[in-house]
């Protein structure tokens, strides 16, 4: 199994590394893609990675991070995307939940990952709140020049975006959310996924899912992910594994299938 998202960075997490390591690796997850939310932060979080060679890292600004004399400049982006380790870039996108009081810098920044992008190659990992449609907005004003490789990380959009996703052949990251009793929504809107564009997720620390939801997540919590979304879409655990592991190595195709380390 693979965990698409998490951030092991995190204070709850970045304490007990070793021991959450360990335990991902007797729940037989083979890759973990820790997500970078702060330039400021990456140097040592890839210091906190480095020496696993089943952990991988992205390389980001969390719009939640933006203010308003904040440079975060595609070659500062692309330079630090040539790290071995480095297979995405993001977090990123538009967050008008946490505030509104740096719009145009999002955008700004949020332009300059999807640049990072297209010039790097490596996908994007979009994070979006309180702002689905002028995310759509942005990303339809590079679809007629680029291809873009994109994945939503735990998502709990409208059909809309459902379908501007499926569409476009980008990817759905979905987490604990959707074991979550309240998500029905969710669950109605994900239904028809096709799951060639399926990843999965923890988001660790945030959203244990059932039975551990109010807990601190990690990575290892993820097969309860895998075996809700098993029974959900019909699909034996074993298949089911696959086809995100194969999708995670599609979309993020600079990191090596944990086989080449055996």
């Amino acid at each position: 199994m693979i965990d698409s998202h998490c951030h092991l960075n995190f204070p709850s997490i970045k304490q007990n590394i070793n021991e959450i390591i360990i335990n991902s690796q007797k729940n037989k997850i083979n890759t973990i893609l820790s997500i970078n939310t702060n330039p400021d932060e990456f140097d040592d979080h890839l210091n906190l990675i480095n020496n696993y060679e089943f952990v991988y890292i992205s390389y980001g600004l969390h719009p939640e991070n933006v203010k308003d004399k904040i440079k975060f400049e595609v070659e500062q982006i692309l330079l630090n995307c040539q790290n071995r380790k480095v297979i995405g870039i993001g977090e990123t996108g538009l967050d008008f939940y946490h505030s509104t009081e740096f719009k145009k810098k999002q955008y700004e920044i949020f332009e300059n990952h999807i640049e990072a992008s297209i010039t790097s190659k490596l996908p994007l990992i979009i994070h979006q709140r309180n702002s689905e449609n002028e995310i759509i907005e942005v990303i339809k004003s590079y679809l007629n020049s680029y291809d873009l490789s994109i994945v939503f990380h735990c998502f709990t959009g409208s059909k809309k975006l459902f379908d501007f996703c499926m569409d476009n052949n980008f990817y759905i990251s979905l987490s604990g959310i959707i074991t979550f009793k309240n998500a029905n929504e969710l669950r109605n809107t994900v239904k028809e996924l096709n799951k060639d564009f399926l990843l999965i997720e923890t988001d660790s620390p945030f959203l244990a899912p059932v039975p551990l939801r109010g807990k601190s997540n990690e990575p290892s919590y993820i097969k309860h992910i895998y075996e809700y979304l098993s029974l959900f879409y019909d699909i034996s655990l074993d298949d089911l594994i696959k086809i995100t592991d194969n999708n995670f190595y599609k979309l993020f195709s600079k990191a090596k299938r944990y086989s080449d380390f055996e």
